[in-house]
C-alpha cells in the first residue's frame, strides 16, 4: 500500500511538471549578439516598435528601449531578434517555446551607457528560420 502512495505521489509530480514544462511563460534568457541587419524572413517583422498588439499573435509592452511581450492565443515564440544600432540581440527559448518575457532590449551602446533604441523586431515561432549571430 505504502508503494502504491509513493509510486502514485511519483506519478502525479512526473505529470505536474511535464504539464508545466509544456505551457511555458517567461523564461528571461540571455541573448545572443550579432551585428548587421538579420533577416525577418519566416517570422513576424515589427516596425515602428510600438505597444499593442502586433500581427494578431504577440501583444508589446514597451517602455524606452525595453520592451515585454505576451503572445495571443496559443502561439509560442522560439525566438526574437532585436535589431538596433549597428547590431542586434537574439533571444531563443528552449522548446516549445514561451507565452512571454520581460526586459527584451537592443545591444549595449558603450558610448550612452545604454541600449540602442529599438529599430525593429523580428518574432519567430519555430526553429527553421532563426538567424544565427555572427
Amino acid at each position: 500500500m505504502r508503494f502504491a502512495k509513493v509510486l502514485l505521489g511519483v506519478a502525479f509530480v512526473a505529470t505536474f511538471s511535464l504539464l508545466g514544462s509544456v505551457t511555458a511563460s517567461a523564461a528571461h534568457v540571455a541573448p545572443a549578439t550579432g551585428t548587421g541587419n538579420p533577416s525577418c524572413e519566416g517570422g513576424l517583422k515589427i516596425e515602428p516598435v510600438t505597444s499593442g498588439t502586433k500581427g494578431g499573435i504577440v501583444t508589446l509592452n514597451v517602455t524606452g528601449s525595453t520592451f515585454s511581450f505576451t503572445t495571443v492565443g496559443d502561439f509560442l515564440v522560439t525566438s526574437v531578434v532585436v535589431k538596433g544600432g549597428p547590431g542586434y540581440n537574439l533571444y531563443s527559448y528552449p522548446a516549445p517555446g514561451v507565452t512571454s518575457d520581460t526586459g527584451l532590449h537592443a545591444p549595449a551602446n558603450l558610448k550612452s551607457g545604454g541600449f540602442y533604441g529599438l529599430s525593429h523586431l523580428c518574432f519567430f515561432g519555430d526553429d527553421k528560420k532563426v538567424p544565427d549571430p555572427k
